[in-house]
């Protein structure tokens, strides 16, 4: 049998741009998902639908939006999907981030719902699934991205059931009592159990999404095959740990000693990054007054110790997003203004985005990591860290409530509300023996050698071709029929 790939995310791995001179430039958004994803897609071709969201994505594109990527040798399709500006609005900054994103998070944010939000939301996701349906073949496999799409699956599978789709879903999955708060939940929860996978970061979001889906379905739900039967089909329901690059290519420390040079870091100064978006669930607020708490009480760190964080603007058109950063910079400025020498300032905060190579400068550079998160499905940064550390050496804090403290034993793990807790966590990743830091970091990084992205991908494209190959012996002959109604359903 054939294998066509389809995948559906938000984010376009290659993006067209006008620059200034009016010339078009290709900008590869730094994603962990592209990371994991596209290789498969590369192997044996597909192809990845995807808001197109450049400013030059419409004249580099086919009429059906279509474009042949990569840019420099061609091996698998780009489908742009052109969506108002008000409707995406609705749909992205409205249900999916005013809603479904504090929902899912436990950071103390009270989700937004709106009507004319939900609306916008069903009709992207409606756009969507036509075109998947368009390009899933007799065969074809669907993986679906993210909480943007959560009744993709469901739209898929009326139209084309020959289809093997999964749905991963990168955030948590708040207790049962906290979805009941979504007033659509019965129509998302109808929309994700058209899947025959979802998958989690973690085994307990698994055990919440099992529980909501009993509370408020009718349906059997079976703990020990981890699997949901609705309306008469099965989703299975998995953990995916999903993780990085190995090898990972990370900068030299001669790169980080450069960076350091030029940002006026004392060469003796103890060097810890944050690398974030500027997202209120990652508790960049709080890890700020940790510093300053840390200061306060060791003051032979004034001039041997600075904080370096990079914060990229993210869904600004939010106002709880605008209020954060002001909010960051205020504090930034009052912890400097508090503790700065002529020479030195204890927090270097850089707020614009950042390119792979940049952020893995900034690796090269630190000493220490601090991630400490709110709630986090994974993150990302912190298996970055540790997969850039080639030369064993460095210290990581990291939360609790991240899906990488369930990995990361080498971790310094901490309450990220507790600042006295993660004061005590910097100092001592600055004081550690070397012998320490480098037993903790080679634990880490084994970890994530035997756990990387591209075993995350393998194993969930593992799982649903295994549920194509059965699918197949009980169907060996419907399915092309099956395929040809669907693109009927299309067309008509």
């Amino acid at each position: 049998m054939t294998e066509h790939l389809v995948v559906i995310a938000n984010r376009e791995p290659y993006a067209h741009e006008w620059d200034d001179s009016g010339n078009v430039v290709v900008q590869r958004p730094a994603s962990g998902l592209v990371t994991g994803i596209e290789p498969m897609l590369r192997a044996g071709g597909g192809t990845w639908i995807a808001y197109g969201g450049g400013s030059a994505d419409r004249a580099t594109s086919a009429r059906n939006g279509c474009v042949a990527v990569p840019p420099e040798a061609p091996e698998y399709t780009l489908r742009r999907m052109w969506i108002g500006e008000d409707e995406y609005e609705r749909y992205y900054s409205g249900f999916a981030n005013e809603g479904l994103w504090p929902l899912c998070h436990m950071a103390h944010a009270q989700p937004a719902f709106r009507a004319r939000d939900w609306d916008a939301y069903r009709s992207v996701n409606e756009t969507f699934a036509r075109a998947a349906v368009e390009e899933t073949r007799t065969g074809g496999m669907l993986l679906v991205q993210d909480y943007h799409f959560a009744l993709v699956p469901r739209m898929v599978r009326n139209r084309a059931p020959h289809a093997v789709t999964s749905l991963f879903w990168h955030i948590p999955w708040p207790h049962s009592d906290v979805a009941g708060i979504l007033p659509w939940k019965e129509a998302v929860l109808d929309g994700m159990l058209g899947a025959d996978v979802i998958g989690f970061h973690t085994r307990q979001y698994c055990l919440n999404f099992l529980d909501t889906v009993e509370r408020y379905l009718e349906c059997r739900v079976d703990r020990d095959a981890m699997s949901v039967t609705y309306n008469g089909h099965r989703t299975l329901v998995r953990a995916y740990p999903i993780s990085v690059e190995w090898p990972y290519p990370s900068a030299s420390r001669a790169d980080g000693a450069t960076l350091r040079r030029e940002l006026n870091i004392p060469k003796q100064a103890h060097v810890s990054i944050g690398v974030d978006r500027a997202d209120y669930t990652k508790g960049l607020l709080e890890r700020m007054e940790a510093i300053e708490l840390l200061l306060e009480e060791n003051p032979s760190l004034i001039g041997r110790y600075v904080f370096v964080q990079l914060a990229s603007p993210t869904r600004m058109r939010i106002r709880r997003y605008q209020q954060l950063a002001d909010d960051l910079r205020e504090l930034v400025e009052r912890v400097n203004a508090r503790f700065a020498t002529a020479s030195w300032k204890p927090i270097v905060l850089q707020m614009r985005t950042f390119s792979a190579d940049e952020v893995r400068r900034y690796y090269a550079m630190a000493d220490s990591a601090i991630v400490t998160p709110l709630h986090d499905g994974m993150n990302l940064v912190a298996k970055e860290y540790v997969a850039a550390c080639d030369d064993g050496d460095g210290a990581l804090v990291l939360s609790a409530f991240a899906g990488a403290a369930k990995e990361l034993d080498g971790a310094l793990i901490v309450n990220p509300y507790d600042a006295e807790q993660v004061a005590q966590a910097i100092l001592r990743a600055i004081r550690m023996p070397l012998l320490e830091r480098r037993a903790r970091m080679q634990d880490m990084r084994a970890q994530i050698a035997s756990h990387s992205i591209h075993h995350w991908a393998a194993k969930m494209l593992g799982d649903l071709r295994d549920i194509r190959q059965r699918r197949a012996r009980f169907w060996p002959q419907r399915l092309p029929v099956v395929a040809q109604e669907a693109r009927e359903v299309v067309a008509g």
